[in-house]
């Protein structure tokens, strides 16, 4: 019975650990597939953008089909589009820039809140990573945006 009642603490105790481990691997395979699929989506939309905005809530990226917003909070990341998405990854030090020029979404129209860049830090298993995202205009887009560019 002694050796019946040890079997048993073993067998019960290796369950424990073996569960704990299982649900962590199971979170932590959830929120990299979240990360993995806001990259996914932040590089499309910045591919097909026809101009990409700063405002004081997020992004405007804006292409001739719709215009899809991000909206970034210290706790998650919204995408609203047809559908709104919800990335519940913990982000940090947003900035957005123009020809190296930061772009803070307070300026009077469009023009003055175009980025080509973004970059903020996702806080991920306690560690930070970098993401960095660039749009290349092109030069009739560049164009296009001025009516009092020389062409």
């Amino acid at each position: 019975m002694m050796i019946g009642a040890i079997l048993t603490g073993i067998t019960y105790t290796s369950y424990q650990i073996i569960s704990k481990s299982y649900r962590s691997f199971n979170t932590r395979q959830a929120e990299l597939a979240q990360v993995e699929r806001l990259d996914e989506l932040l590089k499309k939309d910045f591919n097909r953008a026809e101009v990409i905005e700063k405002d004081d809530r997020g992004i405007l990226v804006k292409s001739k089909r719709d215009t899809i917003r991000y909206e970034f909070t210290p706790d998650y990341i919204l995408r609203v589009s047809s559908i709104t998405d919800t990335f519940k990854l913990r982000n940090e030090d947003i900035t957005a820039s123009f020809e190296d020029q930061p772009v803070d979404g307070k300026g009077a129209g469009g023009e003055d809140n175009r980025l080509d860049r973004l970059t903020f830090s996702l806080l991920f298993q306690n560690e930070s990573a970098g993401y960095q995202y660039h749009k290349v205009y092109s030069s009739a887009n560049l164009f296009d945006r001025n009516p009092y560019a020389l062409r």
